[in-house]
């Protein structure tokens, strides 16, 4: 908006002024300036050029500065366009520390000073540089704040996603505790038990006569169905010790906004081997918790599958990438927890092509 009502004014005072047509090669080029510096400012503020290297939009701004300038200094002008300025101030936000944006800030301030002193007086050059400097300084204040803002929100969606994945696996883990704690007390104490009675109803039964044989003889075979139902109770209780992988995967993507998780696996997929499962969990989380620091990435998509090797995690993301791999905390630690149990991890990157991370981790009982 304040790009179109800077050049409002003088695209009306070329039409309509008083004084005649103007030399065509000014007005052309001061034209020329204003369209770049339209061009600029789209590119800049676009999504996909925002989340791009640091380079491309610094570089957009530069060029949006120059245009600036090149409008200020050019006969046209009327006065309005250091205020773009203002513009540039506020999407130094999101890329420079506060130093580096008030040199720059200063800088710019200066050769608009250094352009109105030459164009008209040093009066006018001071008035315009002082006026538009503090509002330079403001906008560039206020989006800074909202840059951090925004980051600290995603680190913190982040921090929250771990935690409910964390969450869902240590109830899971406490389920598993409790469910072989109850198979065992089943198998220790009431099946020894009821062995005992069935032993002792099968002597009774050679001892007895009559009705009273036939009423122990009934009462071994209840015995007996019984310690079949409690054998089979206990089968199903150590059955049922995977790890629900997906629903810890599920809690983790369903606390992202930014980016979004995708989760490809079989919903019926579990892991027998605890520590390979929460290995494996880890593995996710710091994928997703890199991805919202540095790939500035809308979606993130993991899927989990049994290979030969093991299970196999493969992540990719739509974010900016990078030119080389610099392992970091995070990626170290995973290739270090990896390494330990026989593992391995790769990772591939290219500017504009996202990261790409696939983990394979080999388990002694397998994944069903």
């Amino acid at each position: 908006m304040l790009w179109g009502i800077v050049g409002l004014p003088v695209a009306l005072f070329e039409l309509t002024g008083p004084h005649g047509p103007r030399p065509l090669l000014p007005s052309a080029s001061w034209a020329a300036a204003y369209l770049l510096f339209g061009a600029c400012l789209a590119l800049a503020t676009s999504r996909r050029r925002a989340d791009s290297a640091t380079e491309a939009p610094l570089l957009l701004a530069a060029g949006q500065a120059a245009a600036v300038l090149a409008l200020v200094a050019l006969p046209p002008c009327f006065g309005l366009e250091g205020a773009l300025l203002v513009v540039v101030a506020l999407e130094l936000g999101a890329w420079l520390p506060r130093r580096t944006a008030a040199v720059w800030i200063v800088l710019q301030s200066g050769a608009l000073l250094a352009i109105v002193w030459l164009h008209w007086n040093w009066h006018w050059g001071v008035v315009l540089a002082g006026a538009y400097l503090p509002f330079q300084l403001i906008a560039y204040a206020t989006a800074r704040l909202l840059a951090e803002e925004t980051a600290s929100r995603q680190r913190l969606e982040a921090a929250n996603a771990e935690l409910e994945a964390t969450r869902e696996l240590l109830a899971q883990s406490v389920l598993i505790a409790e469910r072989a704690r109850i198979a065992r007390d089943l198998h220790d104490l009431l099946g020894h038990h009821l062995t005992a009675l069935s032993l002792n109803l099968e002597v009774a039964s050679h001892l007895s006569e009559g009705d009273a044989r036939k009423r122990v003889e009934t009462a071994q075979s209840v015995t007996k169905l019984l310690l079949g139902d409690v054998r089979e109770a206990v089968g199903t209780l150590r059955e049922a010790r995977g790890l629900d992988l997906p629903a810890a995967l599920r809690k983790l993507g369903e606390g992202m906004t930014r980016p979004r998780v995708h989760v490809d696996l079989a919903g019926d997929f579990s892991i027998d081997d605890t520590v390979a499962g929460e290995t494996v969990l880890r593995c996710a989380q710091e994928i997703v918790t890199n991805a919202v620091r540095h790939a500035a990435a809308e979606n993130v998509w993991l899927e989990i599958h049994r290979s030969r090797e093991g299970i196999a995690l493969r992540a990719r993301d739509d974010g900016r990438g990078a030119a080389s791999v610099r392992s970091g905390h995070g990626l170290s630690g995973m290739r270090e927890r990896l390494e330990q149990r026989g593992g391995r991890l790769s990772v591939e990157t290219a500017p504009g092509r996202g990261f790409s991370v696939e983990a394979v981790l080999p388990v002694t009982q397998g994944a069903s």
